[in-house]
């Protein structure tokens, strides 16, 4: 048993290494490894795996690996030949059913694989007894009665050795099921979410104020398409918004971005577009290009400004980072906050835009009614409307309150995905509807 726990304890700081984004040129050494070490458990651990089945598996994994070359290279070598891209898209969702599986698989191998070592033994020890009774039934082939109860035993051990082959095949199993439900049913079921929040000293006249949101789609000849996007901009498209609020993570490929951008101008929303940037859209380009992109598409970019629309004070920050990678740096952010809220003036209901729902963390003092966040992806993996990462991910879908009641957060599960993979999770877009307390 000692060989497989460590192999499994080994697998869990590989996983978490890749679900931590690592740079895109390690994503495939990554994925070797923990390829590895997944079909090592499936051959020591599952009954009736042998070398037929492991040499199948073995194929799928290496064509699963392959698959994300041209994603990883093209940032280097530039755009792929246009055959590369068409198989790409239709490969991709079996290549991240795999993938999906085999993530799920070692996540819950410290479950099947002692399981299955279990059954194996036992399995053994049948056949021991299994052997021994067909020598006596040799030898006393003659004793009528003792044929009679030895072929009685058979159909009785070889239904519990049916059972118990298969138990440890349960999680694996159920792993590649949930993970084919999640990439070719439920990441492209998109839901139009409505949620009614109630603000404190919200003015009559903003009674039933609409501000629909969108936020990671990550739109790219590798990821998500555009027609996911014209999808979900559909079920906006006639949901009388008073302000149409993309939060960042738009899109993931700069030749596409103002094609994005445009999709979600052309949805109606009575006082218009404003939006913030997210961390993606620093790998784009520079900032400047990123605000001309914007200023093109007709909507208006808040990066530690704010703006008075309709008597509701919109406010938005840009994703607070620091050195060459963007990644958060929470020690900007109140620095960020009081430049996005100077021309703000006292009893102005005040609605941050924020791509990140950590800033959350730093509003609870600044008389901020509502921020709306994305980024999180609440997770792609949920269970009765919240997140299975809630545990270690707080802030990560929904709603969300200060104590005092007096600052609100809504982040939403996101239109997009950086894998095509959603459980429990559906890709959604937001209409939030504001109220008096």
């Amino acid at each position: 048993m000692l060989p497989g726990i460590g192999l499994v304890l080994a697998a869990a700081p590989l996983v978490m290494q890749s679900s931590a984004r690592p740079r895109m040129g390690v994503i495939p050494v990554v994925a070797v490894v923990l390829f590895g070490v997944w079909l090592l458990l499936l051959r020591w651990a599952l009954p009736g795996f042998g070398r037929r089945l492991l040499r199948v598996f073995g194929v799928i994994a290496v064509l699963t690996v392959l698959l994300m070359l041209p994603r990883v290279l093209w940032r280097w070598a530039g755009a792929p030949a246009g055959w590369v891209m068409t198989l790409h898209q239709y490969l991709l969702g079996p290549a991240t059913v795999v993938q999906v599986a085999m993530l799920a698989g070692l996540f819950t191998a410290p479950v099947w694989v002692p399981l299955g070592r279990l059954v194996k033994r036992w399995l053994r020890k049948q056949d021991a007894v299994l052997q021994t009774d067909v020598v006596l039934q040799t030898d006393a082939v003659l004793q009528t009665d003792a044929v009679l109860q030895t072929d009685a035993k058979f159909p009785q051990i070889l239904t519990r050795r049916s059972l118990l082959q298969t138990l440890p095949w349960v999680l694996p199993g159920g792993a590649m099921v949930g993970a084919s439900y999640g990439v070719l049913i439920e990441s492209s079921q998109i839901v139009l979410r409505r949620v009614r929040i109630a603000v404190a000293g919200l003015p009559p006249e903003l009674h039933g104020f609409r501000i629909g949101q969108v936020t990671d789609i990550h739109i790219s000849r590798f990821q998500t398409q555009l027609r996911h996007l014209e999808r979900g901009l559909e079920l906006l498209a006639g949901e009388k918004l008073d302000l149409l609020c993309p939060t960042g993570d738009l899109c993931d490929e700069f030749r596409l971005h103002l094609d994005t951008l445009r999709l979600i101008k052309q949805v109606p929303a009575r006082l218009g577009h404003i939006a913030c940037v997210g961390n993606h859209e620093l790998y784009l380009a520079d900032s400047s290009t990123i605000r001309h992109t914007y200023e093109r598409a007709q909507i208006q970019l808040l990066e530690e400004d704010s703006t008075l629309v309709g008597g509701l004070r919109l406010a938005g920050v840009g994703f607070a980072h620091s050195g060459v990678v963007p990644r958060l740096d929470e020690r900007l952010v109140p620095g960020q906050l009081e430049r996005a809220l100077k021309n703000r003036r006292s009893g102005e209901p005040t609605v941050l835009l924020a791509h990140h729902p950590h800033v959350f963390r730093h509003v609870e003092k600044l008389q901020v009614a509502l921020q709306l966040s994305g980024h999180t992806h609440g997770g792609q993996v949920g269970l009765l409307g919240k997140s299975l990462l809630s545990p270690v991910y707080p802030l990560i879908r929904g709603h969300y309150r200060t104590p005092d009641q007096a600052t609100q957060l809504f982040v939403s599960a996101g239109l997009g995905h950086w894998l095509p993979f959603r459980f429990g999770c559906p890709p959604e877009v937001v209409v939030i509807e504001l109220v008096p307390a």
